[in-house]
């Protein structure tokens, strides 16, 4: 296995990016995982704070961590357009760097906190993209965070309140059709795997989400485990993972 660190300039957000990327030696054709940071880490977080170099190690699977620079992923009202970045530019770019999979059943997203966010939200946009997104502790009720948003700048990425609401932002309105004689989710085949500490302060955020999703026909299922807000917590929900993708025998299968 071979571990990138790649420096390139984004044509999205027209400026430099950085990631790291996991790569196995071998026939190509790899399923990829694209697994994004927190608020406040970069791309060097999952491999510096869990073992996932170790998890991935002798399996065909590349693993893909770009920074997202504290702006949740998604086209910022007030800034750079990191959706564009994450959902389009970098698959685009690392399928033909790399010899991966182009095959939408062997992508993948994840994220923990503010990228489980963003592995979500790329899913809903993006609903024939990927296999399975992933969420460790996210933060799933965006509105709630951005009433409470703990030291992060949060204007620039979603404008006002209103703003929010009516860009669809809130990971709900992606899928809650309450109103409508439509309340299913429409030709979204991706699952989606919750996963949040039982003492997370957040977990009330996943047990929520699940809730509402699964009454809204979404393929989701939610997995709950002691842990805190920590890495800790997010090495373990990275090597069930790894066991995912690589279909092993997982606790979360």
């Amino acid at each position: 296995m071979s571990h990138l660190t790649i420096n390139f300039k984004s044509k999205s957000l027209n400026m430099p990016v950085m990631l790291d990327v996991l790569m196995p030696q071998g026939h190509g054709g790899y399923k990829t995982l694209y697994l994004l940071h927190g608020a406040g880490g970069d791309h060097a977080c999952w491999t510096l704070k869990t073992r996932i170099a170790d998890y991935v190690e002798g399996k065909d699977i590349a693993v893909v961590m770009p920074s997202g620079n504290n702006r949740f992923y998604v086209n910022n009202v007030n800034g750079k357009d990191y959706f564009s970045f994450i959902a389009d530019e970098l698959i685009n770019n690392c399928e033909t760097w790399f010899n991966i999979s182009r095959n939408p059943e062997d992508r993948y997203i994840a994220g923990m906190s503010m990228g489980g966010y963003g592995a979500f939200y790329a899913a809903f946009k993006r609903p024939k993209q990927y296999n399975t997104a992933f969420s460790y502790s996210g933060l799933l009720n965006l509105i709630e965070r951005y009433d409470n948003p703990q030291g992060i700048d949060m204007y620039p990425v979603f404008g006002t309140r209103e703003e929010l609401i009516d860009n669809n932002f809130d990971l709900y309105s992606l899928f809650n059709k309450k109103g409508t004689d439509d309340s299913k989710i429409v030709d979204n085949p991706t699952k989606f795997i919750i996963a949040c500490g039982l003492q997370d302060p957040r977990l009330h955020m996943s047990k929520d989400f699940y809730k509402e999703a699964k009454e809204a026909g979404l393929n989701v299922s939610m997995y709950e485990q002691d842990g805190g807000h920590e890495w800790d917590y997010w090495d373990k929900c990275i090597e069930q993972t790894i066991k995912c993708i690589a279909g092993e025998d997982s606790k979360w299968q």
